[in-house]
């Protein structure tokens, strides 16, 4: 078997394309760096304020006499600037005492399947509700009884109706109340 001689030629062919590989190396980050595509978006989150109360005027009597009409006005106060939507929750705490209420519907929706009065329009920061209601007449009874309010709130941005407010809360669609 003959050797071959190595020519300096060659020598620097070999040196130059070693060179060529390592410089490739040492670069091979940057190169797929430069296929790679990545974008970021920075949003800027607002806690929402929300907070609000209900408003009673009601003194109540001594006894409860029948067939009586006391004045009680109920409304809710939107506390902060945030225009927001309401639904009120109104029962008696003794379903079996005769009780009549005159509710408000020409601002409040007559009381919903899920058993709420829905206020019909946005209710404007650091406004009030017109009243749910300004009156409860007893019955043929001379019984003691509450009348449970509960009240609730959402912020009335992006939705048009307070129903379709309060069902995405939910995680719902509007169910056409």
């Amino acid at each position: 078997m003959r050797k071959r001689k190595r020519t300096p030629c060659g020598r620097a062919l070999a040196v130059l394309v070693l060179t060529g590989i390592v410089v490739q190396l040492i670069h091979m980050p940057e190169v797929s760096a430069y296929l790679a595509d990545r974008k970021e978006k920075n949003n800027v989150l607002q806690v929402g304020d929300n907070t609000s109360t209900i408003e009673e005027k009601f003194d109540p009597p001594d006894t409860v006499t029948p067939d009586t009409t006391y004045n009680k006005t109920v409304s809710v106060r939107n506390q902060t600037d945030t225009p927001c939507y309401v639904r009120v929750f109104v029962e008696k705490d003794q379903s079996e005492i005769p009780l009549s209420i005159a509710f408000d519907t020409k601002h409040w929706t007559e009381k919903q399947a899920d058993g709420y009065y829905y206020y019909r329009t946005v209710l404007e920061g650091k406004k009030k509700t017109e009243p749910l209601f300004t009156s409860v007449t007893t019955g043929k009874t001379e019984e003691t009884f509450r009348i449970l309010i509960y009240e609730e709130t959402v912020q009335a941005q992006g939705f048009q109706t307070p129903q379709e407010a309060f069902a995405s809360i939910r995680g719902e669609q509007e169910s056409g109340v």
